[in-house]
């Protein structure tokens, strides 16, 4: 006689995926579902939507996990702190189209410090939900916690520019790639 009960979790367990695909809804991430809200990046006009289990990030881990005095200005973090976003406003305004040489400056300037690195993805000429250029490319580095996925924003806003910085453990890249996404494309100016 067979048993299906671990087929109808499975089914249960997707069709409840299923119904999470959208930072309305929240999204399953490995087996967890996060859930979003509206974030102000401070010292800015600028909001998104960011993971409402995240914190920010506390100093002493910040100084641990950022030693060079470059570190992000703002960083969210998941409670174990392998997951963040960060943030840093740029005092410059760009003018159609600059999203992108800023980006190969970006990319440029990581080959420059580490030239073993590969830039993956060079994606740009996108625009967020509501119309600002933005650029993204990513790689895979090394940190005291392992290899680690990366991926890199620059987003032109109406008076600054929001670099953006995303990066997890390379084991859950596949996993987080289409949050990051949803959540930088959810980027607006408070006007």
């Amino acid at each position: 006689m067979e048993y299906f009960d671990e087929e109808i979790i499975n089914a249960k367990r997707e069709l409840e995926r299923l119904k999470h695909t959208t930072l309305e809804t929240g999204i399953y991430v490995n087996d967890e579902l996060i859930t979003f809200t509206k974030i102000d990046i401070p010292d800015s006009e600028i909001s998104m939507y960011l993971p409402e289990q995240f914190i920010v990030m506390p100093d002493l881990v910040k100084e641990m996990k950022y030693p060079s005095h470059n570190a992000p200005d703002f960083i969210v973090t998941s409670l174990d702190s392998m997951v963040n976003f960060a943030f840093n406003i740029l005092p410059v305004v760009l003018d159609v189209g600059d999203t992108k040489e800023m980006s190969k400056q970006f990319q440029n300037a990581i080959c420059n410090i580490n030239p073993a690195l590969k830039i993956k993805n060079k994606i740009s000429d996108i625009t967020t939900e509501k119309g600002n250029e933005m650029g993204w490319f990513d790689f895979k580095g090394f940190t005291l916690d392992g290899q680690i996925y990366n991926r890199m924003y620059v987003v032109k806003m109406k008076k600054t520019v929001l670099h953006g910085i995303f990066n997890c453990p390379v084991q859950y890249q596949d996993e987080w790639e289409r949050v990051v996404e949803q959540c930088f494309l959810s980027i607006e100016e408070i006007l």
